[in-house]
């Protein structure tokens, strides 16, 4: 929320935040209530199946995991130095696990993808030279913005309600620890830091393991509901933050259906950037979120 009396950069921030709902909502629009909009959303997905075994998966996810505590170890080994200020310790701890996750999770990809390689070549089921796929009719980083500014509006609504709801019952409405490190830091190399661990790494790695990983595999092996629904609960689940789980598991929603409806993953990983750069620069800005 902005505060009372709030300066000529909140007034400034306040202007482009309004500028992104209006411009979410005429792209909510012309998607949802235009021939063009519709057809896109109506258009069979590019999003080929991935005929990976669940033992493949289950091994892949145990790349991801031994990834994610192997980055935090190596990220303890420095972190629990004497005298290290708590709010940096905190970085390192976090961006040794998201590292970790990213290897893990970029390993597993290329092996999959080797796999899957194999697979198609040995069963025939490569897209034949003389009818190929035809180009994609987007830009990746039109689409990722497109699907940024779509959620903001949504976004806003829900957050609304669902601190209404927390407050209404009295359960906790502490912010995520990470927002509140960087809320109230003012250690530039720490600001630095964070920026780069939410807005590239954190995006590759949530992307790559939640959507193009379990979200894909789930697709077409379980209720389409239930692939949306699932990946995007633990998404947000291990974020560990009661206030924040509705507006992450909405954005798993909305990252996961632009993946599908794209079939490329670098739409939803710009999406993510967007969204967590979003973020950094209004907590720079100084107003609460």
């Amino acid at each position: 929320m902005i505060p009372d009396n709030p300066g000529p950069l909140l007034i400034a921030v306040s202007i482009g935040e309004l500028t992104l709902v209006v411009v979410g909502l005429i792209a909510i629009f012309r998607l949802g209530f235009t021939p063009k909009g519709r057809t896109v959303l109506t258009a069979p997905s590019p999003l080929p199946n991935w005929p990976i075994s669940i033992i493949d998966f289950g091994l892949a996810c145990l790349a991801v995991i031994v990834g994610g505590i192997a980055g935090q170890i190596l990220a303890g080994f420095y972190a629990n130095q004497p005298g290290l200020d708590e709010n940096l310790r905190l970085m390192i701890y976090g961006g040794g696990f998201q590292g970790g996750l990213l290897a893990g999770a970029a390993s597993a990809s290329y092996t999959l993808r080797r796999q899957v390689a194999s697979y198609c070549v040995s069963a025939e089921e490569a897209v034949p030279v003389a009818d190929p796929l035809p180009p994609p009719a987007y830009n990746i980083w039109q689409a990722g913005s497109v699907t940024f500014v779509v959620a903001i509006p949504i976004l806003l609504a829900l957050s609304l309600g669902w601190t209404f709801i927390l407050e209404s019952f009295g359960l906790n409405t502490d912010k995520q620890e990470l927002v509140d490190l960087f809320a109230n830091t003012d250690s530039v190399p720490i600001v630095i830091g964070m920026t780069v661990l939410a807005a590239v790494i954190a995006p590759l790695a949530e992307e790559l393991i939640f959507r193009a990983g379990f979200f894909r595999f789930m697709r077409k092996r379980t209720p389409r509901w239930l692939a949306y629904v699932l990946p995007a609960a633990v998404f947000a689940s291990l974020h560990g933050n009661l206030f924040a789980f509705v507006p992450l598991f909405t954005l798993g929603l909305i990252f996961a259906y632009a993946y599908e409806r794209t079939g490329n993953i670098r739409v939803s990983i710009i999406a993510h950037a967007l969204f967590n750069l979003h973020t950094i620069l209004l907590l720079l800005a100084g107003v609460e979120v």
